[in-house]
């Protein structure tokens, strides 16, 4: 083998460090050939030209890393990102101690070479690798989901079960009773024609912000989110980038869809805006960018089936610069500025769904150091929190009444972990598809209005939000002087863990999580 037999410590010891996995059949094939003796100068030259790409390639097989022809259909858009960006994420692969290790493994794998047969090492490692399946439990360090409160009863999705083999066959069964049952469900938006207390619902869409990133920058008690009146712990954005995530917001009336349908026309009666218009209200639409990377603003408008028109508000205080150069619209500014309008028109009621990037991975501040990836993200959420903060001041002092939704699209992973370095979303995992979403009522007069924070911890998804707003248009909060939360968020539908991209999905079972691989089988998830 030569330095091959080196190439496959190298894996060992990467996969115990559970920083790739190990694809047993593939690698022991790749060693019997790189093993082959070939005497002749020619065909031991064509072997290693051979070689090496393919090493390479099955390297990056066994990574976490995405598909690669993911990696292909994505390199139109990997094009638009400016070099800084690039040298930043590139850096975020190397881990100095890694390499450290690899490096001194290299120098004695020479020494030993010279005594000894390391081929026959790496070939006995290989054999064993089925038997160290069986016998290695992948633990998953994330915390159990919370348990379900008393103001939350489940409503029928939970296919989870625990008990048996938790094999291929079982969890692609899991998966598809899971959908399964999902299909079924849905929730109806009552008319508020004749409201004695007509209300704005104004969806806040956040690009890049879960729990695990509030966690990282210690901001989970930041005053933002004492500020809401119902919180939801335990909420799956199900998606871990922006188009699908802002489709299965714009479809949240119905049961959660497999990613492959979102690309397919909405069922009837599942498109939000659509039914919010047929309901009373009349649909807006703002960003705080131009919206065109990653067709963002085609899967809002074709297949969230968005019925208002989306203009760039380009006379609104530039606050930031994405990754690919364009601007980043200040969230106040955007927010007030549409305010302003509002008070202009008309309509009793009005349902706004905003989408701000504010917090997305690689935004800079020309002329300003905003630090490493973690500083820069605290910085920025100071920020954006600050901003939202202020536009529901504007909103309570103006007098009129708005539910508003806050609801990020899917984490930021800052954090990173062993499977997905810091900023790639590609596996949505936990860390990733957990966000905070959070309601705040706004409009009651002084001396009335809702005492204290309702938290839903039982697992929920967009159903219960749907709910939720449901819950608030029959019976309309604004017209008590002090309503009772527990009233409507009681009962409201349940949706355990399922996140799902492109090629990978994630599953809660039991007290962790699994994750089906791009070649459909199943393993834990590690972090």
């Amino acid at each position: 083998m030569g330095l091959w037999s080196y190439y496959f410590f190298l894996k060992f010891f990467l996969f115990a460090g559970k920083f790739i996995g190990f694809h047993f059949w593939p690698n022991l094939a790749f060693a019997i050939f790189v093993a082959l003796p070939v005497r002749h100068v020619v065909l031991r030259l064509s072997k290693q030209v051979i070689a090496i790409p393919a090493g390479i390639a099955l390297l990056y097989y066994d990574s976490w890393l995405p598909p690669f022809s993911r990696a292909l259909q994505q390199a139109g858009e990997i094009e638009r990102f400016s070099a800084q960006y690039l040298v930043e994420l590139a850096g975020r692969f190397i881990n100095p101690k890694v390499v450290a290790v690899l490096a001194l493994m290299l120098v004695l794998h020479l020494l030993l070479s010279r005594k000894l047969r390391m081929s026959t090492f790496a070939f006995i490692a290989i054999l064993i690798m089925p038997w160290w399946f069986s016998l290695t439990s992948l633990s998953l360090r994330v915390a159990p989901a919370p348990q379900a409160s008393s103001a939350a009863v489940d409503k029928g999705s939970t296919p989870m079960e625990i008990g048996g083999p938790a094999n291929d066959a079982r969890l692609d069964q899991a998966l598809s009773d899971f959908y399964s049952k999902e299909s079924t469900r849905k929730v109806d938006f009552p008319s508020t024609a004749g409201s004695q207390a007509p209300f704005d619902i104004i969806f806040i869409h956040i690009c890049s912000l879960a729990w695990d990133d509030l966690a990282y920058i210690d901001q989970r008690d930041n005053p933002l989110i004492r500020r809401f009146d119902v919180l939801f712990n335990n909420f799956d954005s199900a998606a871990s980038y922006s188009g699908p995530a802002a489709i299965r917001l714009l479809r949240a009336p119905c049961g959660q869809e497999p990613h492959a349908d979102l690309y397919k026309p909405a069922p009837p009666g599942c498109t939000l805006f659509d039914d919010l218009q047929n309901a009373g209200f009349t649909a807006n639409w703002a960003m705080n960018h131009d919206g065109h990377f990653g067709g963002f603003i085609s899967d809002v408008r074709d297949r969230g089936g968005m019925p208002a028109t989306f203009t760039e508000d380009k006379g609104a205080d530039i606050s930031l610069r994405a990754f690919d150069g364009t601007p980043i619209y200040d969230d106040y500014s955007i927010l007030s500025r549409w305010f302003e309008h509002r008070k202009t028109e008309a309509a009793p009621e009005v349902a706004l769904y905003y989408n701000t990037i504010t917090l997305h991975d690689g935004n800079t501040k020309p002329g300003v150091n905003l630090g490493n990836p973690h500083d820069s993200y605290a910085t920025r959420f100071k920020k954006f929190a600050s901003d939202i903060g202020r536009f529901m001041d504007l909103l309570q002092s103006s007098g009129r009444r708005a539910v508003v939704v806050f609801v990020p699209e899917h984490g930021a992973n800052v954090r990173g972990d062993r499977m997905q370095i810091s900023g790639l979303r590609e596996i949505p995992s936990p860390a990733v598809a957990l966000i905070p979403v959070g309601i705040k009522l706004i409009g009651f007069p002084p001396g009335t209005g809702l005492q204290g924070q309702k938290q839903i911890n039982a697992p929920s998804s967009f159903l219960a939000l749907s709910q939720l707003l449901a819950n608030f248009m029959a019976r309309d909060p604004f017209t008590m002087a002090t309503p009772d939360l527990g009233d409507y968020v009681h009962d409201l539908p349940q949706t355990d863990f399922v996140a799902e991209n492109e090629a990978t999905v994630v599953m809660r079972w039991g007290s962790g999580y699994k994750l089906r691989n791009p070649d459909k089988t199943w393993s834990d998830y590690i972090t």
